[in-house]
């Protein structure tokens, strides 16, 4: 037996009548979806002849929906001390209703031992009942909450709790996963990001080599002792540093010429 039992909804008339066809739609997504017989009957008399307006459209819109919605009716029905009417007092219709689908959810819970039935309703004397009834895979839950577990695949706390006795009366090992989900969603409601195997991959910038820094700059020191050179060669040329190599001080043709009177004195003794 799986850890997680399979789960059959029964369904109250309050029930339906506080939700739409669409939301009937979603609660087939968490299990089995049963009627008991007296609330199948009751929707036909409804359908016929109903003093609420409400109520009528209620049973014509299920009467649609059932012929093709996979719902089962069920006759189910088991005894229980906490379902049993109060001795003494005159049970309306709408009590005696109730009664029988608790007693048909713990029927279906006496049929399917392996399976967690929920019973769907908005009378909370009736939900009261079911939890006076030590049957580990019996509960109930408002309609609310049915159609938050539908869309989001949370359990109900009660519905989890009953999980857990159900775990540890038949033995299994508890649920460590953390997942509440009972069931796959078949319509999420948000796209799902895509994977990152899938993105489409950015190219890296190219890197340069690791000689070529040292080349320019070796190009760079030599363009440099090229312009200096340059510059030398040009400021040598220049006819004022030719003049200035000749005559540093301005006073060689002086000299040149007192030396030459030196010259011709000596000789002119000699």
């Amino acid at each position: 037996m799986a850890s997680a039992p399979p789960v059959i909804l029964v369904f109250d008339i309050s029930a339906l009548s506080a939700t739409s066809p669409t939301e009937w739609r979603e609660f087939s997504r968490v299990g089995m979806c049963y009627l008991p017989q007296p609330i199948y009957e009751e929707m036909k008399l409804l359908f016929d002849r109903s003093p609420d307006p409400d109520l009528e459209r209620i049973a014509k819109a299920f009467t649609r929906f059932h012929a093709s919605s996979g719902w089962q009716i069920t006759d189910a029905s088991a005894h229980h001390p906490a379902l049993k009417a109060p001795s003494g007092q005159a049970l309306t219709r709408r009590a005696r209703i109730s009664l029988a689908v608790g007693r048909c959810g713990y029927g279906l819970a006496q049929n399917f031992s392996n399976s967690m039935v929920v019973l769907i309703t908005k009378d909370r004397t009736l939900l009261q009942r079911l939890y006076e009834i030590p049957c580990v895979n019996l509960c109930g839950i408002p309609a609310e909450s049915l159609l938050q577990w539908s869309r989001s695949g949370q359990r109900p706390v009660p519905v989890s709790q009953r999980f857990q006795q159900f775990r540890a009366a038949h033995g299994l090992p508890p649920n460590t996963t953390g997942a509440s989900a009972s069931y796959q969603r078949t319509s999420p409601t948000r796209v799902s990001q895509t994977p990152s195997s899938q993105m489409p991959l950015k190219k890296a910038p190219p890197t340069l080599p690791g000689w070529l820094p040292d080349v320019v700059s070796l190009i760079l020191a030599v363009g440099g002792l090229a312009i200096a050179g340059y510059l030398i060669w040009v400021t040598l040329r220049s006819s004022k540093v030719q003049e200035l190599f000749r005559n540093p001080s301005g006073q060689l043709p002086a000299i040149e010429s007192q030396f030459a009177r030196s010259l011709d004195t000596t000789q002119y003794i000699g």
